[in-house]
């Protein structure tokens, strides 16, 4: 996994947690990294995470479970 993909599976989960108490833990243990090297993202980053949160709004989803199918049915062919 990338580091790219590592970061965008973070934020995914990240963006859906509404305990404060975990997210105060995450801001506490994230408090002494280093940002003063923001990674930047490219324009063609910005496009996929948009058309992303777009699919999501419209419902354009898949279950881990019905992905993780379609995956062994794609390698048994």
């Amino acid at each position: 996994m990338s580091t790219l993909e590592l970061k965008l599976e973070i934020f995914d989960k990240l963006k859906n947690i509404e305990d404060v108490s975990l997210l105060e833990k995450i801001k506490n243990l994230l408090k002494n990294v280093d940002t003063s090297d923001v990674y930047q993202f490219e324009q063609y980053e910005l496009d996929m995470l948009k058309e992303s949160e777009e699919d999501i709004k419209c419902g354009r989803v898949i279950s881990q479970e019905d992905l993780d199918k379609e995956d062994l049915e794609w390698l048994s062919k």
